[in-house]
């Protein structure tokens, strides 16, 4: 099929399908409590947290993989392994929560969880750059919006790459620096107002 725009449409919608069976693998990897009581659950606080962190990630990243497919204009080579390889270390998001849980948040597990969340994004940022630069633009809203998600990028890069190697913080620490991802898309204003202010008062 010679079409790009079909070929796009099928290459997204395996990537769909892909993250549909990541999240169905993670849920049912999920731990039940032994017990009929709160106490049980409770315990099981490493694998829920870690469970609702991998989920928000992956629901993230597939808002994010959408959007950036909606600047390509053809499935290019970069354009495919870029994306094989973000979806290679997002189907290793269940195996790590599992490790994550079951080490109720030691350091090696911890630091294995970040290392495929930075790559997860790295690779994502490989996805982004071939898709702007198959649709060039001087419009000016256009471009503060790809300068935007640019930074907000690298500032993600930096906090997964600070929480896996943070050992001497505390488990839940690390784990907040792992969803603060959460605050950088529900509230995308914030990293924008920042450039603004810093515009204005140089």
């Amino acid at each position: 099929m010679n079409d790009p725009d079909a070929n796009l449409d099928r290459f997204s919608a395996l990537s769909d399908g892909i993250f549909a069976v990541i999240i169905t693998i993670m849920v049912l990897a999920r731990k039940v409590p032994t017990r009929n009581d709160g106490r049980a659950l409770l315990e099981l606080w490493p694998d829920l947290v870690s469970y609702v962190v991998s989920y928000a990630f992956i629901a993230v990243v597939w808002l994010n993989h959408h959007d950036v497919f909606k600047h390509a204009e053809s499935l290019t080579s970069l354009l495919a392994w870029s994306n094989f390889a973000n979806l290679c270390w997002i189907s290793l998001i269940p195996f790590t929560t599992a490790w994550l849980a079951s080490s109720r948040v030691a350091n090696v597990p911890s630091t294995a969880y970040a290392a495929v969340f930075l790559l997860v994004e790295l690779t994502y940022m490989v996805l982004m750059y071939e898709s702007f630069r198959q649709r060039p633009t001087s419009d000016a809203a256009t471009l503060d919006q790809r300068r935007m998600q640019w930074i907000r990028a690298w500032v993600m890069v930096a906090l997964f790459a600070f929480a896996g190697l943070a050992f001497f913080l505390p488990a839940l620490v690390r784990m907040g620096l792992l969803g603060a991802f959460l605050i950088l898309h529900t509230k995308p204003d914030l990293l924008r107002n920042r450039a603004i202010k810093t515009r204005s008062s140089t």
